[in-house]
């Protein structure tokens, strides 16, 4: 009996310091490694990647749901890379000065070809994105606009 007893406090115990911690900060990179993510971005050109995403997702979103031309506009105004770049660089923030210049001698040399652009994607960035278009559409960021 003392053996269950003693068992359910601690389980009680454990449950109850589980709930009460924070999740951990997302990662931020060094500030030598956030100027190879910079380039990572510029040679993928995933700021235009972004931004030709966002707007034909909300184009969709517009046709779909009968918007006016006016809301298209004023939801397509508020996309902002800014909004978005911390994604990058979290999803970056852990790999070494050296796989990120391997990364992005990578991209770069691919991207120099005829090919069509190609940009790091992951499933959090992908995740993400898809996240941001839903807001945009639901108009979280028109403040952007002011």
């Amino acid at each position: 009996m003392k053996k269950i007893i003693l068992s359910s406090l601690l389980l009680t115990a454990s449950f109850t310091l589980a709930q009460e911690l924070d999740p951990p900060p997302p990662a931020t990179p060094t500030v030598e490694n956030k100027i190879f993510i910079d380039e990572l971005i510029k040679v993928t050109n995933f700021e235009k990647y972004f931004y030709n995403y966002c707007k034909n997702k909300i184009e969709q979103t517009a046709k779909e749901n009968n918007w006016d031309e006016k809301k298209k506009q004023e939801i397509i105004k508020s996309i902002h890379f800014e909004q978005f770049n911390n994604t990058i660089y979290n999803t970056f923030a852990l790999y070494s000065k050296e796989e990120l210049m391997n990364i992005t001698g990578l991209f770069k040399s691919l991207n120099n070809k005829s090919y069509p652009q190609l940009v790091p994607m992951s499933y959090v960035i992908q995740h993400n994105l898809e996240g941001f278009v839903i807001d945009l559409a639901q108009g979280d960021y028109l403040f952007l606009n002011k």
